[in-house]
């Protein structure tokens, strides 16, 4: 072969080898899209016509949405012809869980998001993208079970949905939900570790955890009657507050907090007293407790 024709020989090589290799990444990055689409002309036209009324009720609706009203029954309509006409299209049934979920239609919902993960499974489609939307679709199901207090589901669906997407702070958020009341306080403070770890911001988290903390440093008893005393010294609902402070200290003798707001109860209402002894066993649990020992000086100045 002649120097000529070999460059030329290379040259066209070089070319095809960049063809094949764009054509392979193309596929790669392109085969989940696939995965998702339908053979059927008359689905994909169903679905796009679904989501066009998704899109448009959301934005009309502002939040009043009900499956009743007109472009949500529109879109719920588009949806299940989608599947009726191709029933393993992905992302139809992924489409129709979230406008179910929207119209807050929660067992319709709960079954579109079980066949979308039966359809995942069943294709075997691992990408990242689809990943992320398999963990949601794990937390919706959690959630729908946690609404029905199917408990033990609950904490099977979102624990499936945080092993794929570890950063998934609202399947925490419910995980420590579910675990308080299923009186696992290590798990569920665990949980809420977890979701101040994602976002230290989350609404309520730091409620929670500090909550789940003190039911294990105090016990869950004291700490529901202590919580219930504390709201009800807020409202100036003393009588109240008084019983649920003294049920806290009855469950746990050596909860200073307890006689802590019990003394400032008593010191609110004039009985200076009662206010004294009970800081004087704040004292004895916590020498060091600055709060309680400048409340039991006032005390003791009101009593001389």
């Amino acid at each position: 072969m002649k120097r000529k024709d070999q460059r030329i020989f290379l040259f066209l090589a070089l070319i095809i080898c960049g063809l094949l290799l764009e054509f392979n990444f193309c596929f790669a990055t392109g085969q989940e899209e696939t995965a998702w689409e339908t053979v059927s002309q008359e689905a994909s036209e169903y679905l796009k016509m679904a989501v066009n009324k998704m899109e448009e009720a959301i934005k009309n609706y502002q939040g009043a949405n009900y499956p009743s009203k007109e472009l949500w029954a529109e879109a719920i309509d588009y949806g299940e012809r989608a599947i009726q006409a191709d029933p393993g299209f992905i992302e139809a049934h992924y489409y129709l869980a979230q406008i179910y979920q929207y119209t807050n239609w929660y067992y319709r919902e709960a079954k579109e998001w079980g066949k979308y993960i039966e359809l995942i499974q069943e294709k075997k489609i691992i990408y990242p993208q689809v990943e992320q939307k398999l963990a949601f679709a794990y937390y919706r199901l959690g959630y729908a079970a946690y609404q029905r207090e199917d408990y033990d589901e609950c904490i099977l669906y979102l624990q499936n949905a945080v092993e794929i997407n570890p950063g998934m702070a609202e399947a925490y958020y419910w995980l420590g939900r579910v675990f308080y009341e299923k009186d696992r306080l290590v798990d569920s403070l665990s949980s809420w570790q977890k979701v101040l770890e994602i976002n230290p911001e989350y609404p309520r988290a730091q409620y929670f955890f500090d909550k789940v903390e003190n039911s294990i440093k105090y016990g869950e008893k004291a700490y529901s009657h202590y919580e219930a005393g504390y709201n009800l010294y807020e409202q100036k609902l003393f009588e109240q507050a008084i019983y649920e402070y003294r049920q806290a200290i009855r469950s746990n003798p050596n909860f200073s907090s307890a006689y802590y707001w019990l003394g400032r109860v008593y010191y609110e209402r004039g009985n200076y007293q009662e206010a004294a002894s009970n800081w004087k066993e704040v004292l004895r649990l916590e020498p060091e407790n600055k709060k309680a020992n400048y409340w039991l000086k006032q005390a003791e100045k009101q009593l001389k």
